[in-house]
């Protein structure tokens, strides 16, 4: 009986190794996708992103268009903790931010920061590809 449960532990090791093993080769495939938080108000529309940028900080991007009406507090609230600002036609980017400090920044201020999880960012890769199609309609690679 003893022989019997010894074999059966080294079967359930060798397996676990196995789904490990396979565990690594899936997250080779999987696509690494950059830390992001999308930022949203009490209504649940999103008023910009926090994103690590290609220089290896954080950079805020706040929406100034019509879906927006609280540019003017979190520009006010994200300014003093960056270290350049941005102006854009329908945003601002602000530079060099410190991540927990500007989310807690927003969540104080009755906002609320979200982590991007990667079902996210593969949306955002089919909708940058649909505006790749010549009319902006179905995408040539997603569907």
């Amino acid at each position: 009986m003893l022989r019997k449960l010894f074999w059966k532990q080294e079967e359930d090791a060798a397996s676990e190794k196995e789904d490990e093993q396979n565990d690594k080769e899936d997250d080779k495939d999987k696509p690494q996708y950059p830390e992001m938080w999308f930022f949203y108000d009490q209504p649940g529309t999103c008023l910009g992103n926090i994103a690590l940028d290609a220089t290896g900080s954080y950079s805020v991007q706040i929406s100034k268009d019509d879906n927006n009406p609280y540019f003017d507090e979190l520009f006010t609230i994200a300014r003093p903790l960056g270290s350049k600002g941005i102006e854009w036609e329908n945003s601002v980017l602000i530079t060099d931010v410190d991540k927990d400090e500007i989310i807690e920044a927003f969540n104080n201020a009755g906002f609320v920061a979200i982590k991007a999880g990667d079902d996210d960012h593969d949306e955002l890769i089919r909708e940058l590809d649909k505006l790749q199609t010549v009319k902006g309609g179905e995408s040539k690679t997603y569907k």
